[in-house]
């Protein structure tokens, strides 16, 4: 039972080279995946992980942490320069590969965030650790492909691209290791929780959705509503 997270954050190594091959192949087939991919990240902030904050004793004083949450995984994005591939997608120079590369590294610690995160839900209970594990899977898949675009839209060769989508698929593995040796079933936990809970809101609304509606297509809605509600039904049926 100990080794569930390691297992589930296991399985974000699939999603991650998933997104990471899309990126070079399809693109511009994801974008339903994507919507998808923010409604259940949402889904999982808005109707598991918040709820399971109150349900601990929480309130309003740990909204300030989410609102933290939110705010740091903005503040990472803004320094990694995340959106700068569109900006530069013909750029070759030597500070433009370097440039993507850096911007590569953030993805990682995102992705080694988001491993901590499945850590930390375990230890809240196996309900919340599956299905936070869930929204970083489905998530992780856009991971891949930001690394994968990231570092070929700055001039940097397949091989490298290749060589940091290795690292941002170990990433969520050594995040839920590390939570492993702690007891975070303190008054620690629902501040945590809080954390991840605006990191997840960022995620979905700010990250996945606008990536996914820059195709001109009004089923990106239908896909957003259909992730969070497939999260609403895993939830109701796991408490």
């Amino acid at each position: 039972m100990r080794l569930v997270p390691l297992i589930f954050a296991g399985i974000t190594l699939f999603s991650t080279g998933l997104g990471g091959l899309a990126a070079i192949r399809l693109r511009d087939r994801l974008h339903l995946l994507l919507g998808f991919s923010s409604g259940a990240v949402l889904g999982v902030a808005l109707f598991d992980i918040l709820p399971e904050v109150f349900a601990m004793g929480g309130g309003f004083h740990h909204m300030p942490v989410t609102a933290l949450g939110f705010l740091a995984f903005f503040g990472l994005e803004r320094y990694t320069a995340m959106h700068r591939p569109r900006e530069h997608a013909h750029a070759v120079a030597s500070h433009e590969q370097e440039l993507g590369q850096w911007t590569a590294a953030g993805l990682a610690v995102h992705s080694f965030l988001d491993g901590v995160a499945i850590g930390v839900g375990f230890q809240a209970n196996f309900g919340i650790g599956l299905l936070i594990a869930l929204g970083v899977i489905a998530h992780d898949l856009s991971d891949g492909l930001n690394t994968v675009t990231v570092v070929l839209a700055h001039g940097n060769p397949l091989q490298r691209a290749t060589f940091w989508l290795g690292i941002d698929m170990l990433t969520p593995l050594m995040g839920a290791a590390v939570t492993l040796p702690f007891n975070l079933r303190t008054g620690l936990l629902p501040w945590l929780l809080s954390f991840f809970a605006g990191s997840f809101l960022y995620i979905g609304a700010s990250d996945l959705l606008p990536e996914a509606r820059e195709h001109d297509s009004p089923l990106v809605a239908v896909a957003t509503a259909v992730g969070m509600l497939a999260i609403f039904a895993a939830t109701s049926l796991l408490r």
